[in-house]
């Protein structure tokens, strides 16, 4: 499986913005294939990883989930 790398301009600020976000905290995730997924991050985290896998053959981190994740 390939692993998508976040680019540079991914920083860990954001990063760590959104890993220490309250749970309950209602994101959304825009794959650029067009896939978008909306709930807390311990539901989008796992949407996108099993979409990364089995639409692209790509396995992503946690971290690399959140890096593209913004606060609806």
């Amino acid at each position: 499986m390939k692993s998508c790398r976040a680019p540079p301009a991914w920083g860990g600020e954001a990063i760590l913005r959104l890993v220490n976000a309250p749970n309950n905290q209602k994101l959304v995730v825009s794959c650029e294939c067009g896939f978008e997924v909306r709930g807390s991050a311990d539901e989008i985290v796992p949407a996108l990883q099993k979409h990364a896998g089995e639409s692209h053959n790509m396995k992503v981190t946690r971290e690399q989930v959140l890096a593209r994740a913004h606060p609806i």
